[in-house]
């Protein structure tokens, strides 16, 4: 059953990274993303195949963690006995209120305090997301863990919370997916699945640029780094579809290059995000 469970896990990511490059409108992913897909549920027993693409159509994810009791995808606490009998793994069990497949959450809890970074943010545009502190307009790494790696850290510290090398980790886990590096010179790593905290965003600049599996290997200039709680996907879409609109005009993508400090960024970021991201 783990290993059932472990391809159900790994389907739903390749269905995140399939919302998130049809989104960014990188068209040239979806076919090996689909295609991956398909392979994996070819390998599932014929009724969990059906069942998980019931409830990916209806209202993804189809499987979620269960945390502290609660089953993350509807919120709702589950029945005493139930996160228990789920951490035996003698079964693929689902909730009782939303019918999701449900997988015991795993590792350190990804749990961040409330930061000053967000405490003060008015509720509008990229504020709702981000802050001055999160901007990085000179990144030092010369390769793409590296830059995740610089990009966790500051998240890590600006945030408070302990293990930036766990959210490294499991950034790069998601690049082996596919690379979330698209056209224009813009990539967008990020972790998906945090317990406890808002929706961040952290902006790296690399003028020079760096390969980070682009389309027809070209440099990557523009880092949008994302920690995404476990109920924010659909904000996190919301966010990259204004992020790829805003910045695949050229004029938008100069002025972010040309800023020198966390001040001229964060205020270009706001004033070319204002009309994508109200």
């Amino acid at each position: 059953m783990r290993k059932l469970l472990n391809q159900l896990i790994q389907l739903q990511e390749l269905y995140f990274a399939l919302d998130e490059h049809r989104v960014s409108g990188d068209g040239d992913k979806l076919s090996a993303l689909e295609e991956d897909i398909r392979l994996l549920m070819d390998q599932l027993p014929p009724d969990k195949a059906e069942f998980f693409k019931k409830l990916q159509r209806r209202d993804p994810p189809a499987i979620a963690p269960v945390i502290d009791g609660t089953c993350y995808g509807c919120g709702i606490d589950l029945p005493i006995y139930l996160p228990s009998e789920i951490m035996h793994y003698d079964d693929i069990y689902q909730c009782p209120s939303c019918s999701r497949f449900l997988y015991p959450y795993s590792g350190e809890k990804l749990d961040f305090s409330q930061a000053q970074a967000h405490s003060q943010l008015p509720r509008l545009g990229i504020d709702k997301f981000s802050s001055e502190r999160l901007m990085m307009p000179a990144l030092t790494s010369s390769s793409g863990r590296e830059v995740i790696h610089e990009m966790a850290q500051q998240i890590a510290d600006e945030l408070f919370f302990p293990h930036p090398e766990l959210l490294t980790e499991k950034a790069l886990e998601r690049e082996v997916i596919m690379s979330t590096a698209v056209e224009h010179g813009l990539a967008f790593p990020h972790v998906r699945g945090v317990d406890g905290s808002s929706l961040t965003l952290a902006v790296g600049l690399k003028n020079s640029g760096i390969k980070f599996g682009a389309p027809r290997g070209r440099l990557t200039r523009i880092f949008f780094f994302a920690v995404i709680p476990v109920a924010a996907s659909a904000f996190y879409l919301k966010l990259l579809a204004g992020l790829v609109e805003t910045f695949r005009e050229k004029t938008a993508r100069d002025a972010l290059l040309e800023c020198g400090d966390q001040k001229s960024l964060w205020k270009a970021m706001k004033r070319f995000t204002r009309k994508h991201l109200p």
